[in-house]
């Protein structure tokens, strides 16, 4: 019964903060509109890319590390933390790009959002998913409340709000992990980058070949139009997700599975994933013109439908790769997905705009979806076929 409430609160964590950062997303648009919004998730995507390069793969190597060596788990989190430390004046570069008080938010924002996801191999470790999930809630309520209770929009002020709520995650979390009663030892050493930088590149190229799109959105469209982009390519996302939501009960017994037994699997996720993503477009469908009024043809959900659809067909896929050290593979698949994104979308966005994105995005999980296939049947341990 304990392991499957610990199943159940990560599961609802892992869902709930793309679920509320949607939500956020929904009601910041219909309170202060797409073109003020906009101004907000530009700073955000470039608070993101910095995060995740000053993560630097961290999360998987250490919890490597933890289970290698439990006894000097939280020598291994001082020495990690620290040592990436060095990167955090990276995000200065924000002073030559935006405002003085915009870059100081951001530059603060960066700075907590490094501590608190810094903190999350201690959580999984430790099975500290309730305190990760009422973090997450506390989170959402403070930003959304400010969203209801402001009249009017600015951006430095919102950039502080999301400051708060982080400071209040990592207040949270601290309660639950009690780092101060620990024994505090480091070392600080380029080797942590050296360790980690193999999953740091498997993020990173997965990172480019799934974002890329809105960072060009960005460049090239008006900030209204990001906002909408951003809506509709999140809300697919999150159907996309359920894949790996439907798969993740099998994803630690996949490599002991027999290949009749995956097989089985297989197909199971073939028959559910039509009906599913169909329903699932619709209500994207119904929220978003009934209620946000993005006012677009039916035409953009039937592609979002399309993106959301290939994640069913080659997630077993992807771990099939992972099970035989392909990781490689995966990089150089990923690579390849975002060099066709990137071509497709530059080709398309002047003349199609936001429905030109969406397009080469579905091209582009289509092109990699057969890619997987053609891989899989070259691996003769298990056939998924």
């Amino acid at each position: 019964m304990r392991k499957l409430i610990t199943i159940g609160l990560n599961t609802a964590r892992g869902f709930a903060s793309p679920v509320f950062n949607f939500l956020i997303v929904i009601f910041g648009i219909t309170s202060f509109g797409k073109e003020n919004w906009g101004t907000l998730i530009n700073v955000q995507l470039w608070v993101f890319l910095t995060v995740f390069i000053l993560n630097w793969g961290h999360k998987e190597h250490l919890l490597r590390k933890y289970s290698e060596t439990p006894s000097r788990m939280y020598h291994s989190f001082f020495s990690n933390f620290l040592s990436r430390s060095i990167l955090l004046p990276l995000s200065f570069i924000f002073f030559f790009f935006f405002p003085f008080n915009i870059a100081l938010y951001s530059v603060i924002l960066i700075t907590l959002m490094y501590c608190y996801q810094s903190s999350y191999t201690l959580l999984v470790f430790h099975l500290k998913f309730g305190s990760l999930l009422i973090a997450e809630i506390i989170s959402f309520t403070i930003i959304i409340s400010s969203i209801a209770y402001l009249e009017s929009f600015n951006l430095g002020t919102f950039l502080q709000i999301y400051c708060i709520a982080i400071i209040c995650k990592l207040i949270i979390i601290s309660m639950a992990l009690k780092l101060w009663k620990e024994k505090i030892s480091f070392t600080i050493s380029m080797k942590e980058f050296h360790h980690a930088f193999p999953f740091f590149l498997l993020g990173f190229s997965g990172w480019i070949a799934s974002k890329i799109d809105i960072y060009i959105v960005d460049f090239y469209l008006p900030k209204a139009r990001l906002s909408e982009y951003q809506l509709l390519i999140t809300a697919f996302l999150m159907l996309q997700a359920l894949s790996a939501y439907i798969t993740l009960p099998f994803t630690k017994h996949i490599y002991r599975l027999a290949d009749s037994i995956v097989k089985k699997i297989q197909k199971k996720l073939y028959w559910i994933a039509i009906p599913l993503v169909s329903v699932g477009s619709l209500i994207i469908w119904i929220v978003m013109e009934q209620f946000v009024q993005l006012n677009l043809n039916y035409n953009y959900y039937i592609v979002g439908g399309l993106i959301a659809l290939p994640s069913f067909f080659y997630e077993l896929n992807v771990m099939q790769l992972l099970k035989n050290h392909k990781e490689k593979k995966v990089i150089l698949i990923n690579c390849i997905g975002f060099i066709i994104n990137f071509i497709f979308i530059l080709t398309l966005i002047k003349e199609y705009q936001i429905f030109g994105v969406l397009l080469s995005v579905c091209i582009t999980k289509w092109l990699v979806l057969i890619i997987y296939k053609l891989e899989s049947k070259k691996i003769k341990s298990i056939r998924l076929f």
